[in-house]
């Protein structure tokens, strides 16, 4: 555990057991206590899996319009770190409340989706999200047959890593601008800092770059994080772009 985030460790466990055992005001109490304080901290790891908590119990809470925003916002945050466990996380979120809400192709194609998540990254389903997993596929499968399911599975999992987190948040950009991005004579990027950013244009991985950099890779998601606080952007894609845009 790393020592600078363990109060948002503790928070983020306790949201999550809170929604497991039905505590839904307590999670959404503890999740906003941590949202709060790793915006305060410029953070982006512990963000994500509050984000996705808190999707979570406001949509058992019934508040679905907020919950998914939260969802949508959860896979942005965690594609931009390259956090593969939390996109595979995020995007399972977003299929069960797709499937919840009659949105059966576009579930099955979320659950494609995550599936290539784990499928390159040699992440599993955790134990937490296994039963929100089944639900989804239970509900989808009953709702449009079994060769419907298996066919919108597959367009998701043969999608890219990012094709599958733009299908994810591509309605919720529609409807609310990106942040605006700062002039260059605002800001500047360290030389380490335009590296990585010039090999995330190149779609490597966070593991690929700290390889090619001879860095940790969490060396590499502090400067992704510093980065795009310092941009004012949200993705991995708004980076690539505003380094398009500077060249």
């Amino acid at each position: 555990m790393r020592v600078e985030h363990a109060e948002l460790d503790i928070l983020n466990t306790l949201c999550g057991l809170c929604i497991a055992t039905g505590d839904l005001d307590r999670a959404v109490e503890l999740g906003e206590q941590g949202l709060a304080m790793s915006q305060d901290r410029g953070e982006l790891w512990v963000r994500g899996y509050l984000l996705n908590f808190l999707a979570q119990a406001h949509w058992l809470c019934g508040d679905r319009p907020w919950a998914e925003a939260l969802a949508r916002e959860a896979a942005v945050c965690k594609h931009a770190i390259d956090d593969r466990s939390g996109v595979n996380i995020a995007l399972g979120t977003l299929a069960w409340m797709a499937a919840e809400c009659g949105q059966n192709e576009r579930a099955a194609t979320l659950l494609g989706a995550a599936q290539r998540v784990r499928d390159e990254s040699s992440v599993t389903l955790i134990e937490l999200f296994r039963s929100q997993h089944e639900r989804s596929v239970s509900i989808i499968v009953r709702a449009i047959g079994q060769k419907a399911f298996d066919a919108a599975f597959a367009r998701g999992r043969a999608m890219t890593i990012d094709e599958g987190v733009t299908l994810a948040v591509a309605d919720a950009q529609a409807r609310k601008p990106s942040s605006p991005v700062k002039a260059a004579s605002d800001t500047e990027l360290t030389r380490r800092q335009l590296e990585i950013a010039r090999l995330i244009a190149e779609d490597l991985t966070n593991r690929q770059i700290a390889d090619r950099l001879f860095l940790s890779e969490r060396t590499v998601e502090t400067h992704i994080t510093n980065m795009l606080n310092k941009l004012g952007l949200n993705s991995r894609v708004q980076l690539s772009r505003w380094l398009a845009e500077e060249a």
